[in-house]
């Protein structure tokens, strides 16, 4: 990987509205490229040449220059792609920010590390990744009908504190306790 195949790809990037295929390879040969750089620039530095190593520098940030702005064109894409539930041409740590946006936009709670690696799987294969509508969501909206001081969930967040008519979105564990003891009433916020 060189400057010049990391133009060439930003110019497929920009002249197509899909993404462009990629080496399952290329962000770590990116990193390598960037290591490369800094080690023949520090080598340069240690011999004296002064020159040589203002060359690799200002190389490596055209590169890094370069890589963000494919970045960027690329995580747009693939928030296009994760709304149309279609996932194409990713790769590595791209599959990772696919199920993570799949998730959120379904309002689905987000995946563990382990949850994400199997739903990688149907990434992989190019399945239509689909949940159903009406799914619950992690987090559900009350309307509280008592004062209520803060309260901690199963993981010691804090909550609150709350008015009586207050109308508040609360993790469901929270949200269930209130409603069994009076103190909230769980609103349908669905079309």
């Amino acid at each position: 990987m060189d400057i010049v195949k990391l133009r060439e790809l930003l110019e497929r990037e920009l002249s197509s509205n899909e993404l462009a295929p990629l080496d399952d390879e290329f962000y770590k040969e990116f990193d390598s490229l960037v290591r490369a750089l800094k080690l023949r620039a520090e080598s340069s530095k240690e011999r004296g040449e002064t020159v040589e190593e203002r060359l690799y520098l200002a190389e490596l940030n055209i590169a890094e220059h370069l890589m963000k702005e494919i970045i960027k064109i690329r995580l747009h894409k693939i928030v296009d792609l994760a709304f149309e539930g279609k996932p194409q041409s990713l790769v590595g740590e791209e599959r990772k920010i696919f199920t993570l946006l799949m998730a959120f936009i379904n309002r689905e709670s987000l995946p563990a590390f382990e949850e994400m690696e199997t739903m990688e799987k149907f990434v992989e294969r190019g399945d239509k990744i689909e949940v159903p509508i009406g799914k619950p969501a992690v987090w559900e909206a009350y309307l509280i009908k008592v004062d209520i001081p803060r309260v901690l969930d199963e993981e010691l967040r804090e909550y609150g504190p709350f008015k009586a008519g207050d109308l508040v979105t609360l993790p469901k564990s929270i949200g269930k306790v209130l409603v069994e003891r009076d103190a909230a009433k769980l609103i349908n916020i669905n079309p």
